[in-house]
């Protein structure tokens, strides 16, 4: 049982890649993100491209670690594309809208990903080597425990961020007020900028740890992803990031649980599901879901 929490906890941590960026837009932009999983799975993909076939003009191949900065350089990219061109005019409208913009952009992402890269399962070699990891009878292989290692990094990261940089405070006064925020001058363009490339950042750099993790990386592989890191971040909270990094944790536990003691297919999703459901019935705003939350 421990091994399988230790092989959950790790699978969680790659979730919370994903949760952060999805809490990030939303508590930027009240827009409810679903996109995040195709925009790191397109970057990762493209990084995987290079590293096989050599980067286009210049003929020399990526190494490993390439594929990791190219993933976070690309998808960060597709997100300062996607604010500025689909969701800022959407910023004064209902969030339902916005939930199926970034539908229709997760869409075009996945089908422009079958055009480009095809069906079949891209081989994903570990962007940071193949090593394993022996913890307390769970044997983890280099993603996984980079995954903890990041997740944890950007965690500390985010609280510099918010309690100590004039920038960060602006971001949490856009999160409570926007049209107060932009009385007191606060550049609340410039905070949606950051929560859309910051997001696609961290989506990329999930595509690069977690497709190797689980075999390797098809369209819509990642999409999956981000309903479990949707999941965690429901759990948490959508307003708090804490409270999405724990929810993300939580799902991935139950998850490697469930999956390991439950023979039944599917067993794992109906756990995760059901887990959603009742926070959502006792606790609608999360596990740690506060307006003020950072």
């Amino acid at each position: 049982m421990i091994a399988q929490i230790i092989t959950g906890l790790s699978s969680g941590a790659a979730y919370a890649l994903v949760a952060i960026g999805v809490v990030l837009v939303y508590k930027c932009t009240r827009a409810l993100s679903i996109a995040q999983g195709e925009i790191g799975a397109f970057g990762f993909l493209v990084g995987l491209r290079w590293a096989d076939g050599g980067v286009p003009g210049f003929g020399w191949h990526l190494p490993r670690f390439g594929t990791l900065v190219v993933a976070v350089v690309v998808a960060a990219l597709i997100g300062l594309v996607v604010e500025r061109l689909v969701m800022r005019p959407l910023v004064q409208r209902p969030p339902l809208d916005g939930l199926i913009a970034t539908l229709g952009v997760a869409l075009v992402l996945a089908l422009a990903e079958l055009q480009i890269f095809g069906t079949a399962q891209q081989n994903a070699p570990p962007a940071v080597g193949e090593w394993r990891l022996r913890v307390l009878g769970a044997t983890l292989v280099s993603s996984r425990v980079v995954a903890v290692v990041v997740a944890a990094a950007v965690a500390a990261a985010l609280y510099v961020f918010f309690s100590r940089t004039k920038f960060g405070l602006a971001v949490l006064a856009t999160t409570s007020d926007p049209t107060v925020a932009r009385v007191l001058g606060v550049p609340v363009n410039q905070v949606y900028r950051f929560a859309w490339v910051a997001s696609g950042a961290l989506a990329g750099v999930a595509a690069a740890l977690l497709g190797p993790a689980f075999g390797g990386i098809a369209p819509f592989d990642l999409t999956r992803f981000t309903l479990r890191a949707l999941a965690g971040a429901v759990i948490g909270g959508l307003d708090s990031i804490w409270g999405a990094i724990a929810g993300s944790l939580i799902i991935g536990v139950v998850e490697a649980v469930v999956g390991s003691q439950v023979a039944a297919g599917g067993a794992d999703t109906v756990a995760v599901l059901a887990l959603v459901l009742v926070t959502l019935l006792l606790r609608p705003r999360g596990l740690f879901g506060a307006t003020a939350a950072a």
